[in-house]
């Protein structure tokens, strides 16, 4: 299998579905599209994707209040999995964005190489034994920002389109 971008091509060499032999089948997320010479939805399918497939990808960077002191990728998930409460010995509340957004589901997979099944999974799990609760979800760039400003050992990612100059950032992942 080639990875190219966020779409696998794959070259299919037997009879799939009833399809020609040498099919060339390009899966985006849960949905797969395959085209030979006479597939004409499959190329209309194909035109609609490439769009989708090249389009720009929200790129996280994680702020904190002024207190909380720059740190590395791998304590910002130890913060996001509960694992640890503080940095530089600073007590942190983390905060998350909503789940479903294209952001989130950004910074899981950078930060803590999960989707979000995964991580709504972990901390079920961890919420079940007594370890915790998972960070508090705010849904704008803005109440992120504003919570984040208004708030000792505060720490959120926003999308780097929405930094602004006064934001104390911890990591750009």
């Amino acid at each position: 299998m080639t990875r190219i971008h966020n779409t696998n091509v794959i070259q299919n060499r037997q009879t799939w579905g009833g399809l020609q032999p040498g099919l060339a089948c390009i899966a985006t997320g849960l949905a797969k599209v395959c085209r030979d010479g006479g597939l004409a939805v499959g190329l209309a399918l194909l035109a609609g994707f490439s769009g989708a497939a090249s389009a720009a990808q929200p790129a996280p960077v994680i702020i904190g209040h002024a207190s909380v002191a720059k740190t590395d990728a791998a304590t910002v998930a130890r913060l996001y999995t509960g694992r640890t409460v503080e940095v530089a010995g600073v007590p942190v509340t983390v905060v998350n964005t909503a789940a479903g957004s294209a952001l989130r589901e950004r910074f899981l997979w950078l930060v803590l190489q999960q989707n979000e099944e995964a991580y709504r999974a972990y901390w079920t799990v961890r919420r079940h034994i007594g370890k915790g609760v998972p960070p508090s979800e705010l849904t704008t760039p803005a109440e992120v920002i504003d919570f984040v400003q208004n708030t000792p050992g505060a720490i959120a990612y926003i999308d780097a389109a929405d930094l602004r100059p006064g934001l104390h950032v911890v990591l750009k992942p």
